[in-house]
């Protein structure tokens, strides 16, 4: 028997009054759909794209949000402002605007590029929402076309070049980083 286990409200408290300081809160980001980039000469984008620009968009939003390196604001609040700013990879930050009317900390954007009927580029940048300096960003491309090979684009994407090594917590930890 334990004569000297102290109980965990007491613990707790122990903890609270040693000095050290609670962790840091997630940052907040907005996770912007992912764009196809698309020039004026190249045929509308298909529904069946669409589709899949829609599922992935979903799927970017569910990995960065189970990471628990984030908390995803939902943008629902701004959709007239982003539909209007619509594609947003060409309309000169105007993102980071409604990133800040949703009070985020970092926003979110990824392009999609098809080089070729078997090749899809997936780039993605995460940006300070305060001051618009890139935090970092990456880079993935995909052989096929298919939704699996999507998915497993935009999980290395993810996994591999925007979350790894894990993102500053905290938005003083972010200033902190960034200004250096």
């Amino acid at each position: 028997m334990m004569k000297h286990c102290m109980p965990v409200a007491a613990a707790v408290a122990a903890l609270s009054l040693s000095g050290q300081a609670a962790p840091a809160a997630p940052l907040k980001a907005v996770v912007y759909d992912l764009e196809m980039v698309v020039g004026p000469l190249d045929p509308p984008i298909p529904p069946r794209q669409t589709e899949r620009l829609a599922k992935m968009s979903g799927e970017l939003r569910d990995l960065i949000a189970k990471s628990g390196q984030v908390t995803v604001i939902d943008t629902a609040p701004e959709k007239a402002a982003i539909e209007k700013s619509l594609p947003l990879h060409t309309c000169h930050d105007c993102d980071l605007d409604i990133a800040r009317a949703l009070g985020a900390d970092i926003e979110v954007t990824t392009a999609v590029q098809r080089t070729s009927n078997l090749i899809v580029g997936f780039s993605a940048a995460i940006r300070d929402v305060k001051t618009g300096k890139m935090v970092r960003s990456g880079l993935v491309d995909v052989r096929g076309d298919t939704d699996d090979l999507w998915e497993h684009g935009i999980k290395f994407l993810v996994k591999d070049r925007l979350l790894d090594p894990p993102l500053p917590q905290g938005s003083e930890a972010l200033r902190a980083v960034l200004d250096k």
